[in-house]
């Protein structure tokens, strides 16, 4: 175990303390190796951070040749998914490459272009690479539509179930506690700090790609639109490239940080929160304690 930067420790439990739900942390700075963690083995619904590992799963087929991201796909009915994402508001017969389609899936979060991705790709090589990753407590087995009908314990395999009902009922009708969705077992999409971490290292590394396709996942990751936790309270200029997630009593960030000489990678996750606001509001300030760790309160982008 590297080093843990003085007194980040005792800031992180400052500001757990009085938080209702759970919260784990872990952050890593690439350079000199130093590290914190907090609940880092600590078992979290992903929500839409998994779209992380589909992105660089999809670039690594590309590398073998499998996919070919200029690819179009057009884009149908019955591939709409409510929630994020602006795909389900298009018509349909639009045509996207498949690059474009994964640009969505991370910097809008898009969950049909998420599915799409996910079908192109295969439920079994993903958990083949994470299975060689040694990412052993990450099981992700639904992609959104199945995420989404399980926050209302609905069956995603219903053929009677369609995009519009679905839709409706997650509008109208507040997600139970026991959802679903919501579960920390292998038949949800759960995973842990210290294996998303180790996730934004390897694509920060390039390890299983080539130069180029590690360059176009972190492009990708730092288009990402929401920065209201990981990038929140850190100095002008500095660049993160990321992927957040939500869903019910769940906030969780993931990514990469770059602050002039530093660069370190960071996993948020939270669950059981009552508030999603007050679980934004605490990932953005543990991102900051680790920034001032690693980066120092006068540091950054230079």
């Amino acid at each position: 175990m590297n080093a843990e930067p003085t007194g980040a420790m005792d800031q992180i439990r400052a500001l757990v303390e009085p938080f209702d739900g759970v919260v784990g942390l872990a952050a890593k700075d690439f350079g000199s190796g130093d590290e914190i963690r907090y609940n880092a083995d600590t078992i979290f619904p992903t929500a839409s951070t998994f779209k992380t590992a589909l992105l660089y799963e999809l670039y690594r087929q590309v590398d073998q040749g499998i996919i070919d991201p200029a690819m179009r796909i057009t884009f149908e009915d019955r591939q709409r998914v409510p929630g994020s994402g602006v795909l389900q508001d298009l018509d349909a017969g639009a045509v996207l490459t498949v690059k474009d389609i994964a640009t969505l899936m991370i910097v809008v979060s898009d969950n049909a272009g998420t599915d799409i991705i996910y079908d192109l790709i295969g439920r079994g090589p993903v958990a083949e690479t994470l299975a060689r990753l040694g990412m052993t407590q990450t099981h992700l087995p639904l992609g959104c539509w199945e995420i989404l009908a399980g926050l209302q314990n609905l069956d995603p395999a219903d053929p009677s179930l369609t995009y519009a009902e679905l839709k409706r009922r997650l509008d109208e009708t507040d997600s139970p506690w026991e959802s679903n969705a919501l579960k920390e077992t292998p038949d949800n999409d759960i995973s842990t700090p210290n294996d998303l971490l180790h996730l934004v290292e390897t694509i920060h590394k390039g390890d299983g790609l080539s130069a180029a396709s590690r360059d176009a996942v972190i492009d990708i990751l730092k288009r990402q639109k929401f920065a209201e936790r990981i990038p929140a309270l850190l100095p002008f200029g500095v660049q993160v490239a990321h992927k957040t997630g939500s869903v019910k009593g769940v906030r969780n960030d993931i990514g990469i940080v770059y602050a002039g000489d530093t660069t370190y990678g960071i996993a948020l996750m939270s669950k059981r929160a009552e508030s999603g606001v007050a679980a934004t509001e605490l990932l953005a300030k543990l991102s900051k304690v680790v920034y001032d760790a690693f980066v120092g309160q006068d540091g950054g982008a230079s």
